[in-house]
């Protein structure tokens, strides 16, 4: 197998690329525009900018892979939501998987957002909840699967693995359990919402392995979603890191929840749990991981 992995530097792209490295069997390149720090010497690596069709095509000529996961995408916050660039994030994700097509690929796995479904929903099961995004974002990525599904034609197998809220070292900074993590290294007492919205959130580490999973899985195609299953309250989330911190004030219900905010968005798993894929770390775990890895770069 010898597999293209995209956004190299990002959240999820970083820990798919270093758990595909210790997978025997597995011939990893990885891609983002600048070579990643954190990136060992020994995992083949090509610079790209993917918002670029021609430069999308071109890699996937160049480097004749088996399998793509495409993780890479615009992802500045918080503008990401609206950005123009989206489209063109869209349109190359289609040129990759044409010229993925042409090389005799086998299959392309996209890394999707849960964005794109139907947010009125409170659960959302595949291939029943219905897809209706909101943002610029969450139809770039519906359209981009639209295009690698018609790219693929029979000639490989294509997944979308949508991500609800994956946590953990990598995190952008401005994002909320980064926010908290800085907050209370730091002394300062964060400005949080009520915390009563219930969310399914899942460690990076284990995002990272069910996409891999899914990615190695024949038989598993179209939209499966990447989350535990489970439900939790952000409220509940801050307190275990507020223990974790040994901090006694959290910060809780010091500023309006969002207006448009949902009380409850949670994942069926049924799907990925069904390729034999479970989470390996619980919620505390990961947390805990997570603000060591802050605590480790003094919070900044």
């Amino acid at each position: 197998m010898r597999i293209l992995i995209t956004g190299a530097r990002g959240l999820i792209g970083r820990h798919v690329v270093a758990l595909a490295a210790q997978t025997d069997g597995m011939e990893v390149i990885a891609t983002s525009r600048t070579r990643p720090e954190i990136l060992p010497k020994d995992i083949a690596f090509v610079p790209a900018d993917l918002s670029s069709a021609p430069e999308a095509t071109a890699l996937v000529r160049s480097e004749a892979p088996t399998h793509i996961v495409h993780a890479a995408w615009e992802t500045t916050h918080p503008t990401y939501w609206e950005d123009p660039v989206n489209l063109q994030w869209a349109e190359a994700a289609g040129a990759m998987a044409e010229a993925l097509a042409d090389v005799g690929g086998q299959r392309f796995v996209q890394v999707g957002t849960c964005a794109e479904y139907d947010w009125s929903h409170e659960l959302c099961v595949e291939e029943v909840t219905p897809d209706r995004p909101t943002t610029r974002y969450g139809d770039a990525k519906l359209e981009a699967f639209r295009l690698i599904e018609a790219a693929a034609r029979e000639k490989f197998t294509a997944a979308e693995a949508r991500i609800f809220w994956v946590f953990g070292p990598g995190e952008n900074p401005s994002r909320l359990i980064p926010l908290i993590c800085r907050s209370y290294l730091t002394g300062r007492v964060p400005e949080l919402g009520s915390g009563r919205q219930k969310r399914d959130l899942l460690f990076v580490k284990d995002a990272a392995s069910a996409i891999l999973r899914l990615a190695t899985t024949n038989g598993t195609d179209g939209v499966v979603n990447i989350a535990r299953g489970e439900e939790v309250q952000l409220g509940e989330v801050v307190t275990v890191l507020a223990d974790l911190a040994g901090v006694t004030e959290t910060g809780l219900d010091r500023h309006a929840d969002p207006p448009r905010d949902p009380s409850r968005l949670v994942a069926s798993a049924d799907r990925i749990r069904a390729t034999g894929w479970k989470p390996r770390h619980t919620l505390r775990e990961g947390l805990a991981m997570t603000l060591d890895w802050w605590a480790q770069r003094g919070a900044q």
